[in-house]
């Protein structure tokens, strides 16, 4: 029973964190999506991105398939989004071509982290 939560509980992260990720890249700003949206596109996202980049890297770079090149590469797709989303939101320092291509959000703005709940 407890194998059963542990991996119900993996599954659930694997397939909503890089998703929710992304969206908080894509959509930055307060109000632009609402919850369900954000829920929604990040399912949508979870199941689309990391199997399209998990499939590059092997056709193109030959990294076999293993649990440890998947998991490796939904880390970096989870990190290069919250990247994305704190330099847009200015709380870290980006170079200004990036700018140039992906609008800066004012602090006050951007989506919280952690949305709360009401």
């Amino acid at each position: 029973m407890l194998d059963f939560i542990i991996s119900t509980i993996l599954f659930i992260l694997v397939v909503t964190i890089p998703g929710y990720a992304i969206t908080l890249a894509f959509f930055t700003k307060k109000g632009e999506i609402d919850l369900i949206e954000r829920l929604t596109f990040s399912l949508l996202f979870s199941i689309i991105f990391p199997p399209i980049l998990i499939l590059i890297e092997n056709q193109l770079l030959g990294i076999p398939l293993d649990f440890i090149s998947v998991a490796s590469t939904e880390i970096f797709l989870i990190i290069i989004s919250l990247l994305v989303y704190f330099a847009r939101i200015k709380k870290i320092n980006a170079p200004e071509i990036f700018y140039k291509y992906i609008p800066a959000v004012n602090e006050k703005d951007a989506q919280e982290l952690i949305p709360k709940i009401s």
